[in-house]
């Protein structure tokens, strides 16, 4: 147990031996609770945006592919819309 300070803009450093036991990266994040004379903090995953996206990009991926929508049809699309819109 080691005894730390907090800073005046409220940061508080988690000692390197503590970082090391728990495993503590830079960039972790953690959701903090306090009550009274403590407070815990508690490490918490977030998934990544990016990710998320490849994810998301991999199902919609294979949605078109097994709808047969290709890069062409896509296209196509676009310029009967432009078509369309200049038109108007």
């Amino acid at each position: 147990m080691e005894c730390v300070k907090m800073s005046k803009k409220g940061q508080v450093v988690i000692p390197a031996e503590l970082r090391i036991l728990l495993g503590l990266k830079a960039e972790d994040r953690f959701i903090a609770y306090g009550e009274k004379d403590y407070v815990i903090f508690k490490r918490v995953d977030f998934p990544s945006l990016e990710k998320e996206f490849d994810k998301l990009v991999k199902v919609t991926s294979k949605l078109a592919k097994d709808a047969g929508v290709t890069e062409e049809v896509v296209m196509q699309e676009i310029r009967e819309y432009r078509k369309k819109r200049n038109a108007e």
